[in-house]
């Protein structure tokens, strides 16, 4: 009984918290679907990856979004086709900044320390998007790499007529058809999908967080070790951080020594990865993306961890 109340109140704090992001996406992902040829779109996207990758990159860190927040966006991504390149940026840079988290991190770890973040979050969010669009062009990698698959449906009123008055079928659109369909879509795509998936979701994360607690304390860091970062890294990646609460005990334990590069590390793979996180994402993405994901999350915080360390000793 503990865990079903722990679970409703969970995803009803995560839906009042979202609420107004998750309607945005559903009415954003229902129009495009309705109204918007996803093809043409995605066309439009490919041809133009710098605007596309820049602008989920500017959505992700000025959004106040956790990566559970973060999914019912990319959900909206991918229900209107968006290609990987845009979707991966959003991805990877969401979690790992916000307005909220830069003015955090400043008060308890130092303005360096914050700006740091800030700029890493976006630079790890173009070179995720960027990359992931190398990919989907030249490779087959990410192919078929999306489980929500969609359903063909008209969206268009084909009228024939006799061979000898004219030689191919006239596709002519029709206004009342596509407002019929962006009702449907509200439904179909906004909540048997972008709803239904962000509360499975939270719900596949906090029931790993309540069967197996993830608060406990985390190893010294020594700011003396060479290693640091690299293990700060591997510590965060199967941990799920909440910036609020990490962030007292990260600056107790760079008080008393930890690196501050290992202590960026930590924050970089655990905001943006967890196992709460890598569980639910599976519900919409496969192995392959996952993969790409979690190895760049955790090879861009240690490095980034390292040059950190390297700023701050010289």
């Amino acid at each position: 009984m503990n865990y079903l109340i722990y679970l409703f109140d969970t995803i009803k704090h995560y839906i009042l918290a979202d609420g107004v992001i998750i309607v945005l996406g559903i009415l954003i992902a229902s129009a495009m679907k309705a109204y918007i040829d996803p093809k043409k779109l995605q066309e439009k996207l490919m041809k133009n990856n710098k605007a596309g990758i820049s602008s989920t990159v500017l959505l992700g860190a000025l959004t106040p979004l956790c990566a559970c927040g973060s999914m019912a966006v990319v959900l909206s991504f991918i229900l209107t086709k968006m290609p990987w390149g845009p979707v991966m940026a959003f991805l990877v840079s969401s979690p790992l900044t916000s307005p909220a988290e830069y003015m955090f991190e400043g008060a308890f770890m130092g303005w360096s320390f914050a700006n740091w973040m800030l700029t890493s979050s976006i630079l790890l969010g173009l070179i995720a998007g960027f990359v992931a669009s190398y990919l989907e062009k030249n490779t087959n990698f990410l192919t078929g790499q999306f489980r929500l698959a969609n359903k063909p449906q008209p969206d268009m009123v084909l009228e024939s007529f006799p061979i000898s008055t004219v030689q191919e079928e006239v596709v002519v659109p029709k206004a009342n058809e596509k407002h019929r369909r962006f009702l449907i879509e509200l439904w179909e795509t906004g909540i048997k999908k972008i709803l239904f998936y962000f509360i499975l979701f939270v719900s596949i994360g906090k029931t790993i967080e309540f069967f197996i607690p993830m608060d406990g304390g985390l190893p010294f860091l020594s700011s003396t070790n060479p290693f640091a970062p690299m293990i700060g890294a591997s510590i965060g990646l199967p941990l799920y951080i909440n910036f609020a609460s990490a962030l007292p005990l990260l600056k107790s334990l760079s008080d008393i020594g930890a690196s501050q590069g290992a202590i960026m590390a930590f924050l970089i793979a655990g905001k943006a990865t967890g196992i709460p996180v890598i569980v639910g994402m599976l519900t919409f993405i496969k192995i392959r993306a996952l993969a790409f994901y979690v190895t760049f999350v955790w090879l861009g915080a240690m490095i980034t961890g390292y040059l950190f360390q390297f700023v701050i000793v010289m």
